[in-house]
């Protein structure tokens, strides 16, 4: 169970499922061509059996507004992501960052998203009041090293599959019910496409037609 604050008052969701999305930007040939180049620099540990990839992962790794994060080891770096909780009834929306291994994700993907958490906003929009201009939304990405906060990410969501794309590849590998499942997009590009981890990590969605924000930041602690 999860708690989030939606239009200013408290919304609980069952947490069941949560499936991590990789690869998932519609450019399909610039997918392709970025898992290549992660192949030739064995930052993968085999090319992925289809395109988007799908990651099942504990439930338990979700954590909301944390404010820190507590990893093993220094070679941890985060992804900015929208995340979709649904329901039986709504599918809300969230600011979310997918917390990875690097050193391990060579060796496996899974395993790496699987011991760092998966941060998501204590703020959640319904994906009904949004969907109209979902494109136009805007996701952005702070990190902070040695004391200097650097834009790392920035991109609208016309980046990445639409939401119904994403519960429909969910559904189609892991079935049905789609209730309590929660589906991380996957990430956009890296300014400079330079990956790299940091001492604090933002997230932030903004509509520009509503003029409003999601945003979700926490410290990361080295254990």
């Amino acid at each position: 169970m999860v708690e989030l604050s939606v239009d200013g008052q408290r919304v609980d969701v069952v947490v069941d499922r949560q499936v991590n999305v990789g690869f998932s930007g519609r450019d399909e040939e610039a997918v392709r061509s970025h898992v290549e180049e992660l192949l030739a620099r064995d930052a993968l540990p085999e090319e992925p059996d289809s395109v988007p990839t799908t990651y099942e992962v504990a439930p338990a790794t979700l954590l909301v507004d944390p404010g820190e994060i507590r990893v093993v080891g220094a070679d941890t770096s985060g992804e900015a992501e929208f995340g979709l909780l649904i329901t039986g009834r709504d599918t809300f929306v969230v600011a979310a960052s997918d917390q990875t291994d690097r050193v391990l994700e060579g060796r496996s993907v899974q395993k790496a998203k699987q011991v760092a958490p998966n941060v998501v906003s204590a703020r959640a929009w319904r994906l009904d009041d949004v969907r109209d201009h979902w494109d136009r939304i805007r996701l952005r990405a702070w990190v902070t090293v040695d004391g200097e906060r650097v834009r790392y990410q920035d991109a609208t969501l016309s980046s990445i599959l639409d939401p119904e794309a994403l519960v429909d590849l969910v559904r189609d590998r892991y079935g049905e019910p789609m209730a309590g499942t929660v589906v991380l997009s996957g990430t956009v590009t890296t300014i400079g496409e330079s990956v790299h981890g940091g001492d604090r990590f933002e997230v932030e969605l903004h509509d520009p037609v509503r003029e409003r924000k999601l945003a979700v930041g926490y410290d990361v602690t080295p254990m």
